[in-house]
């Protein structure tokens, strides 16, 4: 059996084959138009990467004609565009020139040695360096003329000794046989006429000094005194001095009368608070005390003490009685007598003794 549809497909031939040929026709105007397209569209965007726009015209460049060249490639710029560089040799260092290093600043320190400052060595072993005052009177002694003679420093001029050999006792040398003692050359003898304490205060006259002044006195040595003062005030001062005027009534002195104000070792004293104006104003209380009563004032002490803790510009009228032990002394200032010797040994002393020199004729005087 056969249906209608087959039938009208197999009638008529030639209509359907037209319309197959236009069909195809039509699929092939279209394709072309498709690619026509799209090639135009490459060619804009090509345009474009080239920032040429569209509608700018493009005018045809006239190429010039390039005529045959004489130049080398070692003529061209380009050759020369990355200078050439010296290969480094193999195992070679490359010199590198150091920069010099800043030198270290040194810290100058004046040069205290210049006869413009003395030097204070203390007991703890630390050192000050003094100036010294032009004003105050210089001492001109030249120690190359000092002699030691059996233990005793002499000083000689011209060949001559012009010097007084001495001690200073107290109650810590006991009974001393003053006889012998002048035997062995010394000429003089500081006593200690008495003391303050110095954690109470209490006055006392030493327990051997009348004996030791009627001895040395009779022994023919030339005597002098001392006391040692711990005194906080003129007021005490003037008490201590008056003390020593007391003892000393109707005795023999042709030498000075010195007070003695020191600090005491390895403990503290009732001095020990005071300033350098109230120690020179108690010294010149004793001092003026002294002068007063007839007798000639002097003050005892270290370098120390005479440099820095009293003002020795105010004593002009006064003399100085100098305590360093040194082979030389290098206190700047006048001084008559030099205590140079705490250990001296004497015939006559059970012990130790202190050794002086005296450049003065007090006895003369």
């Amino acid at each position: 059996m056969r249906f209608d549809d087959d039938y009208e497909d197999n009638k008529g031939g030639l209509p359907v084959i037209y319309m197959a040929l236009g069909v195809s026709g039509f699929i092939f105007l279209l394709l072309m138009l498709v690619i026509a397209l799209n090639k135009d569209r490459k060619s804009s965007d090509y345009i474009q990467y080239l920032g040429i726009s569209q509608t700018t015209p493009i005018v045809a460049t006239e190429i010039p004609e390039i005529s045959a060249s004489t130049l080398v490639a070692s003529d061209l710029d380009i050759w020369d565009m990355y200078p050439e560089e010296d290969e480094p040799e193999a195992d070679s260092i490359p010199s590198v020139t150091p920069k010099a290093s800043p030198s270290p600043t040194v810290a100058v320190t004046p040069d205290m040695n210049d006869g413009k400052h003395v030097k204070i060595s203390y007991k703890d072993g630390s050192e000050e360096w003094v100036a010294i005052n032009d004003k105050i009177e210089k001492n001109n002694y030249d120690y190359t003329n000092l002699v030691n003679s059996g233990g005793q420093l002499k000083y000689y001029s011209d060949g001559k000794n012009i010097s007084f050999s001495g001690i200073d006792v107290s109650r810590y040398q006991k009974d001393v046989d003053f006889a012998r003692v002048k035997a062995q050359d010394i000429d003089f003898v500081m006593i200690r006429v008495g003391a303050r304490g110095y954690k109470n205060g209490t006055l006392s006259i030493d327990e051997y000094f009348e004996n030791n002044i009627s001895a040395a006195n009779e022994a023919g040595l030339d005597v002098g005194v001392y006391f040692y003062s711990q005194a906080i005030n003129v007021a005490e001062a003037e008490e201590e001095a008056n003390l020593v005027i007391n003892a000393l009534n109707g005795k023999k002195v042709t030498y000075p009368v010195a007070i003695d104000m020191e600090f005491v070792d390895n403990d503290s004293s009732r001095i020990d608070t005071l300033t350098r104006d109230e120690k020179t104003l108690i010294t010149a209380a004793f001092v003026n005390k002294i002068k007063e009563a007839g007798y000639r004032p002097m003050i005892y002490g270290d370098k120390d003490w005479l440099l820095k803790r009293i003002d020795v510009s105010k004593f002009t009228q006064s003399c100085f009685w100098l305590a360093q032990t040194d082979d030389q002394p290098d206190y700047p200032y006048t001084f008559d007598i030099w205590q140079y010797s705490t250990d001296g040994e004497l015939y006559g002393i059970d012990g130790k003794v202190d050794m002086d020199i005296c450049f003065v004729d007090y006895a003369a005087q």
